[in-house]
């Protein structure tokens, strides 16, 4: 009996000492896989901070960011630092300096606000100017070690001299990436490791010290100076939390980063060895049992054993690593985790058959004897890894040489890092991307004029040694701006694909055409034999888009105007080529649209002269060089004058008469238009006052009113004011408005309008029938009165086809109740004509040529003594005047 007591005792000893050691062996593994996490956290921050090491590489190594250093392109700043660019790469700060430390550029990305602040803020500089300059053995260090306590938070930065792509042309330069280590940088920490973690900033310039709710063992080990990067702490049985340090430039710890989970293989080594002192404890109740029973018991304390151990052997199983141990020397495989005989396809037994040379193929011999003979230091070597199908990835290799039951083993642990090469390959696909959206339009998909600066002067250059013709075309669609207008800017842009698709099948492959903006397209037409293959080429582009085309279900006509320069005999370069041609396409545009011109030095004497014209026109505008006609309008009922429309001339010291059809156009291209406008307002407004005050009989006076002038929403407010100046009543006032100005804004039209006859004036529709605009608008606007175009009016009485329109209009504006004026009533049939159709007023030669202000007024006053405007009238009064 006591044999078997003892015998019970020395068990009971013994599982205990097995439970104890099981459970320690359990502790290990969780410290050592929550080391593992630890290292995970560290490297993986490192290698995300390595892209910005690579993306400040690239760029700083790139012909265009050097020529932007030595000339200034800005092409380049808007090309690649866009508020997108910066975002996609994640870099929240750019900053370039010349080799004098000038600042060249500065661009902050506020994620916050989704802008891009340009200059960065000076504070944000200031906290990066130490290191803002080229420091060798700061940039072989890893990025991690790169970091910085700023103002803005903590601050991984790469800073490379910019160079050429060939590495040639050292500029001197420095150009700075930075991010900001905040929660949207620690959030792609976290989905890149699958983890939560958990970030805590120190401040090295107040001791870089943790709080007091951090473990002391963790903050002693924060403020060694030779502290490991990472630690592992266990609080109590439930929780264990990894460690991972990261440090300033200056080796002063700036941020800890922290991951925890519960400690599930510790739990379930403790919960192994609870049951195993249960075991015991049952075993020494039931010893009396015999030695049968005792064996039994042990054979199921055996059984627990090993479950425990195949757990142990399934939890390193499930680690992604690929584990495995080999003979020195021989390199034969002894031992391989799942991870290896996963991805090889084969079972263990198999598996030793091989040798770690054809499971990793560039490892060789030479190589694995620099590893450490002690295991004292590892051996981190790059490799590809073979898989079942023969394929191979990308891997990095760690190897140690091990001490295992008296003899050495080489442990290999290979990492795939293909997602490390393919994030690198990304980057350049990225890149190109970029430089491709930079050159190229979004709606078209044509090149642009970045794509034009880049590609003419290698074109010039082919075509100055094939010593043939090279033509630039600049080709505007003409009048696309009243199409945008009248069917919407979704046509608009739907008329622009067809017509960049046509432009691009009608050339040959070799040329090129662009996109310049708008209505704008720009063809680069090399190897050109002659002129005569120009001419047939321009017409080719005219033909093509002027092909019959629907859009929206309705058909479309299109037009375009062409501007050519030739290479070599207009210009040597792309500023002198686009200038002639734009000059060329001025003179198409001229001639009436709908055709081409070639370049031709006279061409530069009538811009010249268009200049002279422009810059006459802003001299003369607020002097006594303009004055006003007025032509009278009359009551076809009574014969009596209803209205005067008043006409601006324009007296140049020098030029003489300059007439309207040369300075208005001038005016409406030099943003002169408003400014005409007002001076013409104040003429009328002070003419009326004058009559006012002699007592004449005055009668509304019409003035025509440009569509940018109703653009203006102090428009209304400008008329009531300048007429209090001038004391006169806004009544005898009337607006004359072309009808293209309705398809601008037609519902903020309204409201000025509106106002307009709240004042008392009355508005007009000039030109009625030669816009786009149709019949629709009219019952939407608040006009008074509708002005026939002198086209339709001079056909009346040849052309009976007109007849049946004026009809129409004039019973339409009855309907809307609308006046109609007719323009351009130059004989007494065309007036009898329109007295038949119920036409209310009428203006033309036939009544009355535009006279002056003084023989208006003698017209005026004569209308008190007779009451018709005959023609005897008019004569004598011109005469006597």
């Amino acid at each position: 009996m006591a044999v078997a007591v003892g015998m019970l005792l020395a068990l009971a000893l013994s599982l205990v000492v097995a439970a104890r050691l099981l459970a320690g062996s359990f502790a290990e593994i969780e410290a050592s896989a929550t080391e593992q996490k630890a290292q995970q956290i560290y490297q993986s921050f490192n290698t995300d901070l390595r892209q910005l090491d690579i993306i400040a590489r690239d760029y700083s190594q790139w012909d265009s960011a050097a020529d932007f250093v030595n000339g200034g392109n800005a092409a380049f700043l808007v090309g690649n630092f866009s508020r997108e660019t910066l975002a996609a790469i994640h870099v929240d700060l750019v900053w370039i300096v010349d080799r004098d430390g000038n600042n060249l550029y500065s661009g902050f990305y506020d994620a916050r606000s989704d802008r891009l602040v340009e200059p960065a803020p000076p504070a944000m500089l200031a906290d990066l100017k130490r290191v803002m300059r080229i420091n060798a053995a700061l940039d072989e260090s890893q990025p991690i070690e790169r970091l910085l306590h700023t103002s803005s938070g903590p601050a991984a930065f790469s800073a490379k001299e910019i160079r050429r792509t060939d590495l040639s042309g050292p500029t001197g330069a420095v150009m700075l990436f930075a991010r900001y280590i905040d929660a949207k940088a620690i959030g792609r920490l976290s989905e890149t490791l699958r983890m939560t973690v958990k970030l805590d900033t120190l401040d090295p310039g107040h001791g870089a010290t943790l709080g007091v709710n951090f473990p002391p063992a963790v903050r002693q080990w924060s403020a060694r100076r030779d502290a490991p990067n990472t630690m592992v702490w266990n609080a109590g049985s439930a929780l264990a939390t990894a460690y991972a340090m990261a440090r300033d430039i200056d080796g002063h710890p700036l941020m800890i980063f922290s991951s925890s989970a519960p400690r599930r293989i510790y739990q379930l080594g403790l919960h192994a060895t609870r049951l195993m002192l249960g075991s015991i404890a049952l075993l020494l109740i039931v010893g009396s049992c015999g030695v049968l029973w005792l064996a039994l018991r042990l054979r199921r304390s055996f059984a627990a054993t090993d479950a425990a151990e195949q757990r142990y052997a399934s939890i390193a199983a499930q680690l992604h690593e690929a584990i495995t141990l080999a003979e020195p020397g021989s390199g034969r495989i002894i031992e391989a985790n799942e991870a290896v005989l996963r991805a090889m396809g084969c079972t263990l037994e198999q598996m030793r058959t091989r040798t770690i040379f054809e499971l990793y193929p560039d490892l060789t011999r030479e190589a694995l004897a620099q590893v450490a003979p002690d295991g004292s230091a590892r051996l981190v070597l790059e490799s590809r890894m073979r898989n079942s199908d023969d394929a191979v990835t990308d891997a990095e290799v760690a190897i140690t040489l091990m001490t295992d039951a008296a003899r050495q083993l080489w442990c290999l642990v290979g990492r795939d890092v293909s997602h490390r090469r393919e994030a690198q390959l990304q980057q350049r696909a990225s890149h190109k991307k970029l430089v491709h959206i930079a050159q190229h339009d979004p709606l078209t998909g044509l090149p642009n004029r970045l794509y034009l600066s880049a590609r003419l002067p290698r074109a010039l250059r082919l075509a100055a040694q094939s010593q043939r013709m090279l033509a630039l075309i600049y080709l505007d669609v003409d009048h696309f701006k009243n199409i945008n207008d009248s069917r919407g800017h979704g046509a608009g842009d739907a008329l622009l694909q067809i017509i960049a698709k046509r432009l691009r099948s009608t050339v040959a492959m070799q040329d090129v055409v662009l996109r310049m903006g708008g209505d704008e397209f720009v063809i680069i037409a090399a190897l050109l034999p002659d002129v005569e293959a120009v001419h047939g080429l321009a017409l080719r582009l005219q033909a093509a888009i002027q092909a019959p085309l629907t859009l929206d279900a309705a058909p479309l006509e299109v037009s375009a105007s062409l501007g050519i320069a030739l290479y070599p005999q207009d210009g040597l370069d792309m500023e002198a080529l686009l200038k002639h041609a734009d000059i060329a396409l001025y003179q198409a545009k001229a001639a009436g649209r709908r055709c081409h011109r070639l370049f031709s030095p006279d061409m530069l004497v009538r811009v010249s002269e268009s200049v002279a014209m422009e810059q006459a026109l802003r001299r003369g505008i607020g002097s006594d060089q303009f004055s006003m006609d007025y032509q009278p309008v009359i009551n076809m009922k009574t014969g009596r004058v209803s209205s005067l429309e008043a006409l601006m001339r324009w007296r140049h010291p020098d030029l003489g008469l300059v007439p309207p059809a040369q300075f208005i156009p001038v005016a409406d291209s030099s943003g002169l238009t408003v400014e005409l406008g007002v001076q013409g307002l104040r003429i009328v407004l002070a003419q009326l006052r004058e009559w006012q005050e002699a007592e004449v009989p005055i009668v509304p006076i019409a003035v025509n009113i440009s569509p940018v002038q109703l653009e203006q929403s102090d428009f209304c407010s400008s008329v009531l004011q300048l007429a209090a100046e001038h004391q006169v009543d806004p009544r005898w006032l009337h607006f004359e408005i072309t009808e293209t100005a309705l398809l601008k804004d037609p519902a903020g039209l309204v409201g000025t309008l509106q106002t307009l006859r709240a004042l008392g004036s009355q508005v007009l529709i000039d030109d009625f029938g030669t816009g786009y605009s149709g019949l629709s608008y009219l019952a939407k606007l608040p006009v008074d009165s509708i002005k026939i175009d002198r086209s339709f009016i001079s056909d009346l009485g040849k052309n009976t086809a007109r007849t049946p329109i004026i009809d129409s209009v004039i019973e339409l504006a009855r309907k809307l109740n609308m006046t109609i004026v007719a323009e351009g009533v130059e004989t007494q049939q065309q007036a009898l004509l329109l007295q038949a159709q119920g036409c209310d007023y009428a203006q033309g030669y036939f009544y009355s040529r535009p006279v002056s202000a003084r023989h208006c007024r003698t017209l005026l006053e004569k209308l008190k003594l007779e009451r018709p405007l005959t023609e005897t009238l008019i004569t004598r009064v011109l005469h006597s005047a």
